[in-house]
């Protein structure tokens, strides 16, 4: 990873921190649950600095499948991204993460 992948996954904590907007109540942890992913989508994208000097790659947020935190459904999902695009079979897919947020 470099630099610049580092800092957007620091922004991407920050808004998931902020939304979650975390609170000790009574020696209770509170935290909000009035968003989804479309909020957080939506604030990514309005956050991030989409000019560059340089080629930037695409971002694509995969959505979930079966078992989003499975790695044989990971693979699933890319393969049909792959094929949805028409990537080569040589072509690179970089996953920076493999996690989802689960929300309740």
């Amino acid at each position: 990873m470099n630099k610049h992948i580092n800092e957007i996954l620091i922004i991407f904590q920050q808004i998931i921190f902020e939304l979650l907007d975390f609170k000790k109540i009574n020696d209770e942890l509170i935290y909000q649950t009035n968003f989804d992913a479309e909020i957080i989508k939506h604030i990514i994208f309005t956050k991030l600095d989409c000019g560059c000097l340089d080629s930037s790659p695409n971002v694509i947020i995969l959505e979930p499948g079966a078992n989003p935190n499975s790695n044989e459904e990971i693979l699933c999902v890319t393969k049909i991204y792959k094929e949805d695009f028409i990537l080569e079979d040589n072509a690179f897919l970089n996953i920076v993460a493999d996690e989802a947020i689960f929300i309740d």
